[in-house]
């Protein structure tokens, strides 16, 4: 009985050892930025506010004019060798700020290779790696953990700067107005002291958060809970006018959307 007791107890002490060792980062983002894509004209805007989902013009417009908001994240990565990775997870929150109706706003949200910069084409690149939804009440909207450690794996460097992005669009063409308005994201990475992937250290450093955002499957649906609605996020146009417009990621109901 003592002897098994002295087992049970130095496993314990060497199971809590690996734990500590184990470095938790959090990582703030590096650039997030939103665009607004006018469903009645070829330009595409900025947004002052993060925000995903279709905003409906006041002042007398005709049902479904506005625009279709979608947000991108990117973080830089910590330095460190992809097989050291024990976990990584990817977490934002949304708030209505324009919705009507009883039928949920779907969202997904997308995996890229990032460069550290904010561009329209952030929006619309990446492999899809979750799916979330929230009805106009939700107060704490998509504010479920994703699990993006295979991403981020795919990405790491023992040295050199990586970054890995997100982005967020509107993912059903639901009757009248769903706007929620973004809180900024951040992804935690838990760095193990040791190799705790040992494919990862055979095959070395992968290709990149792209490639390896194709392989993991679309998350299940979650929901929240309750809120009243903000005022939606005011457009101002970008600072290039030179840039090619881009096509919206997704397109609302009846709505005839830019090529």
């Amino acid at each position: 009985m003592k002897s098994d007791a002295l087992w049970v107890a130095s496993s314990f002490l060497l199971s809590a050892a690996c734990v500590a060792a184990d470095r938790s980062i959090t990582v703030p983002p590096k650039v997030a930025t939103s665009w607004g894509f006018l469903t009645n004209s070829t330009a595409v805007k900025q947004s002052r506010t993060l925000g995903v989902g279709f905003w409906q013009r006041a002042s007398g417009a005709k049902p479904g004019v506005g625009e279709v908001f979608a947000s991108s994240m990117e973080f830089q990565l910590p330095e460190a060798a992809p097989s050291r990775l024990r976990s990584a997870t990817f977490r934002f929150s949304g708030k209505p700020s324009q919705c009507v109706g009883a039928e949920p706003v779907v969202v997904d949200v997308f995996a890229y290779s990032g460069d550290g910069k904010g561009d329209a084409g952030d929006v619309s690149t990446g492999s899809r790696i979750a799916q979330m939804s929230a009805d106009c009440t939700d107060n704490a909207a998509f504010s479920r953990p994703i699990d993006v450690t295979h991403v981020v794996r795919q990405g790491m460097v023992a040295s050199g700067i990586r970054f890995v992005g997100f982005n967020v669009r509107k993912a059903n063409n639901r009757q009248g107005p769903g706007l929620f308005v973004l809180t900024p994201g951040q992804l935690t990475v838990v760095i193990a002291d040791q190799d705790v992937d040992r494919s990862a250290a055979r095959s070395g450093a992968a290709s990149g958060p792209r490639a390896a955002a194709a392989m993991v499957p679309p998350m299940p649906v979650a929901t929240a809970a309750a809120a009243k609605p903000a005022n939606p996020p005011r457009s101002v146009a970008t600072a290039s006018a030179q840039k090619a417009p881009v096509a919206a990621p997704t397109n609302p109901r009846n709505l005839k959307t830019q090529p």
